[in-house]
């Protein structure tokens, strides 16, 4: 495996890539001929195929007096292989995700619509941050370094920034609406809301700073009570919640594996 499928260079490199070129083109072209009421088939079958090989290889044991010599779980030998094709198929996945952005915003300068120039301006970013990329581990000159900074550092650390600094005043008008006194629910969220705003602010310490730092009084300290629920109700949910998302994440994994989820891939004939 490791020879099949290891670094290459030189000429068995260039041999590898024109391999894979022609062997993707191949597979391509025969799912492209393949009838339409075979395709769901196929889907359905390489779903299951690859979600078994994963489910068998964590569920059977490292080594075992039923396996063939030398006793050690075949599946586990080639769990490099396969994660490099997930890599792969990772990679298609991408691909796809920016041709779709190509289309949407190439139509978009095509017929000059209502903000185009966004448009224009996501290709002209495209093609910088991809070309700072490839340039500054190709080339030995400090410029590319310089722009790759810039653009990376300057610019889209300073876009993301500013996008989730907007996103806040969403975040706060939501907690408005949702701290309005109108249940018992609510008095308590705003309470526990306003307790833990005030420990962790100066202020908060200063209003309880009459209390003493131990005994049986200090726990009535701003701080302190404001840890408690910090370590113990909101913890508490917070575990409930990720578990819940993890039985919801098993569940849905387990209708994409047996192909029982009716997204787009089955909602139309393939």
């Amino acid at each position: 495996m490791a020879k099949i499928f290891g670094p290459h260079h030189g000429w068995v490199l260039a041999a590898y890539i024109v391999g894979a070129i022609i062997t993707g083109a191949i597979g391509l072209a025969l799912l492209t001929t393949t009838p339409p009421r075979y395709r769901k088939p196929i889907v359905m079958a390489l779903t299951f195929l690859a979600g078994l090989y994963y489910s068998l290889e964590f569920l059977l044991p490292p080594e075992a007096w039923f396996f063939v010599k030398p006793n050690r779980n075949p599946l586990t030998d080639w769990r490099p292989f396969v994660g490099t094709l997930t890599q792969i198929v990772w990679s298609f996945a991408l691909l796809l995700g920016v041709w779709n952005l190509f289309q949407i915003h190439g139509k978009a300068v095509a017929k000059r619509g209502p903000g185009w120039y966004n448009s224009a301006a996501f290709f002209v970013a495209f093609a910088a941050i991809v070309f700072a990329g490839f340039a500054k581990d190709m080339s030995k000159s400090a410029v590319p370094v310089q722009l790759y900074t810039i653009l990376f550092k300057g610019f889209l650390t300073s876009l993301d920034a500013t996008m989730f600094s907007l996103i806040a005043f969403y975040i706060v008008s939501a907690a408005y609406r949702a701290f309005r006194v109108r249940s018992l629910e609510a008095a308590l969220m705003m309470s526990a809301a306003g307790i833990i705003m005030l420990a962790l602010v100066p202020i908060g310490a200063v209003v309880t700073n009459w209390l003493p730092d131990t005994g049986f009084l200090s726990i009535f300290r701003l701080e302190k009570i404001g840890y408690w629920l910090l370590i113990g109700p909101n913890m508490a949910a917070q575990r409930a919640i990720a578990f819940g998302v993890a039985v919801g994440g098993l569940a849905m994994g387990l209708r994409i594996w047996l192909s029982l989820e009716r997204g787009s891939f089955f909602d139309r004939q393939l």
